[in-house]
């Protein structure tokens, strides 16, 4: 990954700093299980190893004076492996919802911005003296795509692998205040310079200029719901406190496979009617109604280009999907997913919603960063957020263990104390669902509830055309 020593963050980079607070970071993160016991020790030496492959992680984002510009990313000159690598260890007998509740604990407090934005931890006690390891990266640093690119550097698809020798680190020195401010004061200017010359070089291009505008009309005229109106009241729509919980549900990928082909649709279609299925049924079961509401869910899609795809950063847009919560018939209420998919992306929303965002650029940064201060605790526009990231299909190997799992965290805040994140690895779609236990005391009512869903839609497809693959 060619990363230069010193890169300024794009907006859509910095606004993940402006809007963290201390009870809402926004780092992302991942759990596996190891199929052995794995020291602190080895893995602090296997990173050495190889994180010269990542120049980011030596890196820390550095605020210029008054936020004139944003954020750059530059060398710790103290950087220490050891900062970032840390060790829990869990009770005797330990069982998985002691596992989880550690997770949670971890997962929950704000990474250091006095260094580089990330950090590991090995969880030991498992059953049999396995380790797991945990890694959280602030989402300043990445998306989904880009952390299973990261996980791709730092694991291995063989258990033995030459381990090569660890890399000299001569960072590079920081500049002094006054050189920060006045770089700062020119990144800018020259951006504004860069965004009026794109606006300029449109509007002599009036054939390019109403491709987007048509874009970004049927992607407004798909979303005017959202915005015309809030999303439903949930329990878990409130602000969001300090406390975390976190469950896991393991999902067949050849089941999945095999209940699309049957009932229609894609993968992530059967994920979203499973998704209304479960938050319907937790719904109903803490006293709410359900009979006609539709749910906002937030879907991030990755727009990145085939020569972007080893870059870090975030490269995003997003569906705004209502999902029909009160419908109890898996069938029904995954036909109803299907239409409700096909018509946002009929009218391109998210590729509307893209252009959109990098109107942003044109934002100063200082205004940017006010905003995020400013941000209400409680966004009106959607009520959860539901990520889908395909990873490696094939087993990987850290430090020569096998990773048995790859467990997805998500971050929660802006009022969304319930969030969904999925990833794919090795034959399996894993769910990790967290929570503000103050707003959803019990996250494993709200995974039974999904699983008992997608137990409903394999049912459904048995009955349409047989036994469903098993995986």
């Amino acid at each position: 990954m060619p990363i230069g020593p010193t890169q300024r963050l794009t907006a859509a980079d910095a606004s993940f700093l402006y809007l963290e607070g201390p009870q809402t970071p926004l780092h992302i993160g991942s759990a596996s299980p190891l199929d052995g016991h794995l020291s602190r020790e080895e893995l602090i030496d296997h990173l050495g190893r190889r994180i010269h492959r990542i120049p980011r992680y030596r890196q820390r984002a550095m605020f210029d004076p008054f936020n004139v510009g944003h954020p750059t990313w530059e060398d710790d000159p103290t950087f220490d492996l050891g900062n970032h690598v840390e060790e829990v260890n869990l009770p005797e007998g330990a069982d998985e919802a002691t596992l989880f509740a550690s997770i949670a604990r971890i997962f929950a407090p704000q990474l250091r911005r006095d260094r580089p934005l990330w950090k590991m931890v090995l969880v030991q006690g498992l059953p049999g003296g396995r380790s797991a390891v945990m890694s959280l990266v602030h989402h300043c640093m990445v998306d989904g795509v880009s952390g299973i690119e990261l996980l791709n550097t730092v694991a291995d698809v063989q258990r033995d692998v030459p381990k090569g020798e660890p890399a000299p680190y001569q960072p590079r020195a920081l500049a002094d205040p006054m050189e920060r401010a006045r770089d700062a004061w020119f990144d800018t200017v020259r951006q504004m310079a860069d965004a009026n010359s794109d606006t300029l070089r449109r509007a002599f291009d009036p054939e390019t200029q109403m491709r987007e505008m048509q874009t970004i009309s049927r992607a407004m005229a798909s979303a005017a719901p959202v915005f015309m109106q809030p999303a439903p009241a949930t329990p878990f729509n409130r602000p969001v406190g300090p406390g975390r919980s976190y469950s896991m549900l393991p999902m067949s990928f050849a089941e999945l496979r095999g209940v699309r082909s049957v009932l229609g649709g894609t993968i992530n279609d059967v994920v979203l009617s499973t998704l209304a299925g479960g938050l319907g049924a937790y719904l109903r079961s803490v006293g709410q109604e359900t009979n006609g509401v539709e749910l906002r869910v937030m879907v991030p899609v990755n727009v990145r280009s085939d020569a972007d795809k080893d870059a870090l950063g975030n490269q995003v847009s997003m569906f705004l999907v209502p999902i029909p919560v009160g419908l109890t018939d898996a069938v029904e209420r995954h036909k109803a997913l299907m239409a409700t998919m096909s018509g946002l992306k009929e009218a391109n929303q998210a590729g509307g919603f893209a252009m959109m965002s990098r109107m942003q650029d044109q934002v100063p940064p200082i205004l940017q960063a006010m905003a995020g201060m400013m941000s209400p605790p409680v966004q009106p526009l959607f009520n959860i957020v539901c990520t889908n990231v395909p990873g490696p299909q094939v087993p990987l190997y850290l430090a020569g263990r096998k990773m048995e799992g790859l467990w997805p965290l998500l971050p929660l805040s802006m009022g969304l104390g319930l969030g969904v994140a999925l990833t794919s690895y090795n034959g399996v779609l894993y769910w990790g669902v967290g929570a503000d236990p103050a707003l959803v005391p019990d996250v494993s009512q709200v995974v039974a509830g999904i699983n008992a869903a997608f137990e409903a839609l394999k049912a459904a497809a048995v009955a349409a055309a047989g036994p469903v693959a098993q995986g």
